[in-house]
């Protein structure tokens, strides 16, 4: 017996010397295909030693890139089908553990990508003051102010009260239980936030520090929108310490009082018999977008643009994020059956867009605010809103009204496209891709001040309020560590 041992013991020496030669030998991984995200080596400092960050960071790189990481991952998928399935049918559950990925960094179109999308637009100088001789605008869009300025908000902005919020269409409670951060019920798939009061008390002093490292000549608008586990999810994933509507609430209360709050939850919960969010994706659609940018309306003092004013097109068969984090489980497949589609509205005013590796603004690429033909070589239909998440993107239209920027993480990119009707100029800024390991550095105040902005609109979703990782990127482009 003590032979077997001693054979098993080598056997399992021999085999751990041979993986540690090959993580020597190979190529570290870029990314994870199946998870959709990319791996970014942390770059050593003594501050960020000090600070305590550089060590998880380093341990997290080395677990991603772990020799033969992916297939081990799909091994595993593939074993936890015994695990996970259920003879129930299509209303059979799927609770899956997520990690804090949506922090880190987003996706967005390659340059072949961007080409086919849709046809270039003309070439452009590098991104010049807003122009403040007016244009005509197109008869279809509202009437302008009658300066740059943005409108003053009004005094009081009446509550919505709609006659009847449509029935939510909810699983029974014996459906699910708890034990993760993704759902899957019959054919939709949701993520399911957790209230973490410090973070979100965070999260609000963050946007705090925005607002005053912008100044007073700025405002500061606060969007904070629901995700469709709020709404789709049984009652015990939206209620108690995972009811976003709590969690919105309680973020806003934590804010000055000079931050302009917007109140989209309410539009959105009278609309949930419409198709506001996808099934198989973590986003809302564009429709949701819009019910969410007409609330912001409403608290910013702009007039909506009726929906039916907007051009329409659509994109069949699309399979989203929620999709891809399920795939190798037997509940995916009846996502599968029942794909998404997804359908976008055109920008009414004209524009040119370029997007931007940082805050110099120099060799900017040109973009498109709404791409129309992507290909089958784009799954992730999504990325057609500005190209996806781009460090800086730049949108002009020829609508004469004030500059802004927009801090966003991809829950924006489907609502940045109706702000055109509204501001000359919108810079899109996401600050996942700046002031961290390996990114370019960026001071928010000073870039606002050489760009002469008006009014910075921060857009997020629970699961970012609830992010110590967003939270940190977005203190460090107030200039707060």
């Amino acid at each position: 017996m003590k032979k077997v041992y001693t054979a098993l013991l080598l056997i399992l020496l021999a085999a751990m010397f041979s993986v540690g030669v090959y993580s020597l030998a190979d190529y570290d991984a870029t990314g994870s295909v199946s998870e959709k995200r990319e791996f970014v080596k942390p770059e050593f400092s003594v501050k960020s030693l000090l600070d305590g960050t550089y060590i998880p960071a380093l341990e997290q790189y080395y677990s991603d890139t772990f020799p033969g990481r992916e297939s081990l991952l799909q091994a595993n998928r593939t074993l936890n089908k015994f695990y996970y399935y259920s003879g129930s049918g299509g209303d059979s559950v799927l609770i899956l553990n997520q990690t804090d990925s949506a922090a880190q960094g987003g996706e967005s179109l390659d340059a072949v990508q961007r080409a086919n999308g849709q046809t270039p637009q003309p070439e452009q100088t590098e991104p010049a003051a807003p122009d403040t001789t007016p244009e005509p605008q197109p008869d279809t869009t509202p009437e302008p102010a009658d300066s740059t300025q943005p409108p003053e908000p009004p005094e009081e902005q009446p509550e919505e009260q709609p006659e009847a919020d449509p029935e939510l269409d909810t699983p029974e409670e014996s459906d699910a239980s708890y034990a993760g951060s993704v759902v899957v019920v019959g054919d939709r798939a949701m993520e399911i936030p957790t209230r973490l009061d410090d973070l979100i008390t965070s999260y609000a002093g963050a946007v705090d520090n925005l607002a005053s490292a912008m100044g007073p000549d700025v405002r500061t608008i606060s969007l904070i929108t629901p995700n469709g586990g709020e709404f789709y999810s049984p009652e015990s994933l939206h209620t108690g310490e995972h009811s976003q509507k709590d969690m919105i609430d309680f973020c806003y209360s934590q804010m000055d009082d000079k931050i302009i709050t917007v109140d989209a939850y309410s539009k959105l919960r009278s609309h949930t018999d419409e198709y506001i969010y996808f099934r198989t994706d973590h986003h809302w659609t564009q429709l949701g977008a819009y019910y969410a940018y007409t609330a912001f309306c409403e608290a910013a003092g702009f007039e909506a643009v009726p929906l039916e004013q907007f051009q329409m097109g659509r994109y069949d068969t699309f399979l989203g994020s929620m999709y891809g984090f399920t795939e190798g489980y037997p509940q995916s497949e009846v996502l599968k059956q029942h794909p998404d589609y997804l359908e976008y509205y055109l920008p009414i005013a004209d524009t040119h867009a370029r997007y931007y590796a940082n805050g110099n603004l120099e060799n900017g690429t040109p973009v498109s605010v709404v791409y129309t033909e992507l290909g089958d070589s784009v799954s992730n239909k999504y990325l057609c809103f500005i190209g996806g998440d781009t460090p800086i993107c730049i949108i002009e239209s020829d609508v004469p009204g004030p500059t802004c920027i927009v801090l966003k993480e991809s829950y924006g990119n489907a609502f940045v496209p109706f702000l055109t009707s509204h501001y000359g100029r919108i810079i899109v800024i996401d600050p996942r891709e700046f002031n961290r390991d390996g990114k370019p550095s960026l001071n928010l105040a000073e870039f606002a001040a050489d760009q002469g902005v008006d009014d910075l609109i921060v857009i997020n979703y629970p699961y970012m309020i609830n992010s110590k990782a967003f939270i940190r990127y977005l203190n460090a482009l107030a200039g707060v560590q």
